[in-house]
C-alpha cells in the first residue's frame, strides 16, 4: 500500500508527457515528435526518444552559443536560486562520475563534447534522474530512449554543420 503523497515514477507528468527533461513549451518552436503541451507548460512528445532528441538539439544550440561546460549547461537549463542550481549540478556530477568510463572525473567545468555519445547520454540520464526524481532502477529503463534520442538528433541533416 502506498502512502497518500507518494507518486510512482510512471504517474509523474514528465513521464506521461514523454518529456523526461521537462522541456518548456515555446509557441515558436515545434520539435519533431511534439504533440502538444501539458498543464505545467512543458512539451508533450509522442515518445521518450523524441523528448531526448529535443534535449540533444537544445544542447547543440547551447554549444553554438558557447555554452559547453557542464555547469553552464545546467545553469541555463534549470535557472533557479544559486543553491538549487548548485545542488542540481552536484547531483548530475555525482550521478555521472561513477558511471562514466573515461579516465577523468566529470566536474562542473567539464566540456560536454556532443561527439562523445556516452558522455552525452550519461548527462541526459543524470538530468532526467534529477528532473523526474527517479531512482537508479527506473533510470535503467530510460537508457535505450536516451540512446535513440541522441542517434535521432545527430542524424539530422546539418547537425554537425
Amino acid at each position: 500500500m502506498r502512502r497518500n503523497k507518494e507518486v510512482y515514477f510512471n504517474e509523474t507528468l514528465p513521464y506521461r508527457s514523454h518529456n523526461p527533461l521537462n522541456i518548456r513549451y515555446a509557441p515558436k518552436v515545434k520539435w519533431q515528435g511534439q504533440t502538444g503541451r501539458d498543464e505545467q507548460g512543458n512539451c508533450q512528445f509522442s515518445g521518450f526518444s523524441m523528448g531526448y532528441r529535443a534535449a540533444v538539439m537544445i544542447l547543440r544550440s547551447y554549444r553554438r552559443r558557447g555554452i559547453k561546460r557542464l555547469g553552464t549547461i545546467i545553469e541555463r537549463w534549470a535557472p533557479r536560486t544559486a543553491s538549487q542550481t548548485d545542488a542540481y549540478i552536484q547531483s548530475v556530477i555525482d550521478t555521472i562520475s561513477p558511471r562514466y568510463s573515461e579516465p577523468y572525473v566529470v566536474a562542473r567545468n567539464t566540456v560536454i563534447d556532443l561527439r562523445n555519445r556516452e558522455l552525452v547520454i550519461q548527462l541526459l540520464l543524470a538530468m532526467t534522474r534529477k528532473e523526474m526524481n527517479a531512482n537508479a532502477a527506473q533510470m535503467h529503463s530510460m537508457r535505450t530512449y536516451a540512446e535513440m534520442g541522441y542517434d535521432l538528433a545527430v542524424s539530422t541533416p546539418k547537425f554537425w554543420g
